[in-house]
């Protein structure tokens, strides 16, 4: 019974400090469909594309192409699982992703070219929507096609702020630095360590009271009462494990939710784009 309590603890705890990073920001995956005269090589290489574009002109995190394939399961996954919330949401946690953008890729046999339809779907909320397909006459032109198309393919994302573009090619300005703060995602870390401290103290000092009591009556103390002991204790000290993985979760969400101030450069008629970027 406590060994199934601990593992049931261990599992939701698991599940918190796994979707804590992306609690506040956007994550989407690619998620490769229906693949029409496509081989797999070519839908992960244009589902890369795709996730790629996606993180350039959006401020989302993008996964996709192999990255996401060796995520699903070996035999793939079932033509409606679009349709499916349960099937959705089990590509989510596999994932790591808030968002997922199915793609189902067709070769229309006029000269290589591709047609791409995407279905943007939330799992959290159960929602989910079509997306206008995207049309590519050849493979050259994805990139550029995928990046004119990222806005409509998320359109409840915010865009990636660009460099301003100064006369002459002058310096874009500084970034509004972000300080550290405590997000939702941190407080909820701290309240899982606080609790597993809790659970530690409690059961620790019931532990040591019974084990105390247990060593007064000597051979008197039957072996059921040290199994129970022993169970106690067991639980005592998941209650410190518990504290100690959240004290550490919420370490290291605080010290990543700040933003330095960085210089970005403009490009310029003679030159490129250059951009200093740190995070503390």
């Amino acid at each position: 019974m406590v060994t199934a309590r601990m593992h049931l603890l261990s599992l939701v705890m698991l599940a918190v400090l796994a979707g804590v990073a992306s609690a506040d920001h956007i994550k989407v995956a690619v998620v490769p469909g229906i693949a029409v005269n496509i081989d797999a090589a070519r839908v992960d290489a244009l589902s890369q594309d795709l996730a790629d574009a996606l993180a350039t002109e959006l401020d989302v995190d993008a996964i996709g192409g192999l990255e996401v394939r060796r995520l699903l399961p070996p035999d793939g996954l079932p033509p409606d699982c679009v349709a499916t919330p349960t099937c959705a949401a089990d590509v989510a946690q596999r994932t790591g992703a808030n968002q997922l953008l199915f793609v189902v890729m067709v070769d229309t046999g006029a000269g290589g070219a591709i047609q791409i339809d995407t279905t943007w779907v939330d799992p959290l909320n159960s929602q989910s929507a079509s997306r206008p397909a995207i049309d590519l006459a050849a493979l050259t032109d994805a990139k550029s096609r995928f990046s004119a198309s990222a806005h409509l393919l998320l359109p409840g994302a915010p865009v990636r702020p660009k460099p301003k573009l100064g006369g002459g090619g002058s310096i874009g300005g500084m970034s509004r630095a972000v300080p550290r703060h405590f997000t939702t995602t941190t407080k909820i870390t701290a309240g899982i360590a606080v609790a597993g401290l809790g659970l530690g103290v409690g059961f620790g000092l019931v532990a040591r009271s019974r084990y105390n009591d247990c060593e007064d009556r000597g051979e008197a103390c039957p072996s059921s009462d040290r199994d129970s002991i022993r169970s106690v204790a067991l639980v005592a000290d998941f209650g410190f494990l518990l504290a100690v993985g959240g004290a550490i979760a919420t370490t290291v969400i605080y010290t990543q939710s700040g933003e330095q101030s960085h210089l970005v450069i403009a490009p310029t008629t003679e030159g490129v784009a250059v951009a200093a970027i740190g995070r503390f």
